[in-house]
């Protein structure tokens, strides 16, 4: 009982520990001439207009969801939203391209978890990303969510494409191609120290196995050799 209580609180402890970002980041994409954008701290007017809101709600919308951009095409039933948090995982990974095969297998199975569709690993401007894909069906018709997530600076980036059909749209398509975040200059560095302190994480790791293995050799062994003594006392006793 006491275990099932210790893994619920590390459940809301990790919950807890994510961190909303709506801040500037340096990035480039191209919009469509049929879109309007705005980035983080930007004016949203426009934005706001094309989706019928009040230029305060669509602000508090970029704050509360950690949006730094978002584009609306003219109709509005197709948009592209970037966020970024931060939490745990990423703070420790830093960097997707620091993820080794087993490590990406598991933020597979995490972004995957309440998909129908596995999520697949691409490729844009040199960058990994977990591309998942659904189409979804409600009041409006069918309409397809596109998510490209990655880890960048010590926190979860995702790219969400929203178009009407069965299938991610060319607009959404042709956006994504065109996003490249941008490193900061001290982000080599910052990395290279990242790495060496998940070196030194799986190093103290790796000795922790080889002493509790070591242990449980050693009472095995203890375990047998009591198991002995027992059978050869009664031996004696029965001579």
């Amino acid at each position: 009982m006491k275990f099932r209580y210790l893994i619920a609180i590390i459940s809301i402890l990790a919950i807890l520990s994510i961190t909303v970002y709506a801040a500037q980041y340096e990035y480039t994409i191209t919009t469509g001439d049929d879109f309007v954008s705005a980035k983080y701290g930007e004016n949203l007017d426009k934005v706001a207009e094309r989706l019928n809101m009040k230029p305060q709600d669509i602000n508090s919308y970029f704050t509360k969801n950690g949006l730094i951009y978002l584009a609306v095409s003219s109709d509005s039933k197709t948009q592209v939203k970037i966020s970024a948090f931060s939490d745990n995982f990423s703070s420790e990974v830093s960097d997707i391209e620091y993820l080794d095969d087993a490590g990406l297998s598991k933020f597979i199975s995490a972004i995957s978890e309440d998909s129908d569709t596995p999520a697949q690993v691409i490729e844009n401007a040199d960058r990994k990303y977990l591309c998942v894909k659904d189409t979804l069906n409600d009041s409006g018709g069918v309409y397809t969510v596109t998510q490209y997530i990655t880890i960048f600076d010590g926190k979860t980036f995702y790219f969400a494409g929203y178009n009407p059909g069965e299938d991610t749209s060319d607009e959404v398509t042709a956006m994504f191609n065109s996003f490249q975040l941008q490193k900061p200059l001290s982000e080599t560095p910052k990395l290279i120290e990242q790495q060496e302190k998940i070196n030194r994480q799986y190093l103290l790791i790796n000795c922790g196995v080889v002493f509790f293995g070591a242990v449980a050799i050693v009472s095995i062994i203890g375990i047998i050799k009591a198991k002995l003594k027992t059978n050869e006392e009664s031996d004696e006793n029965e001579n």
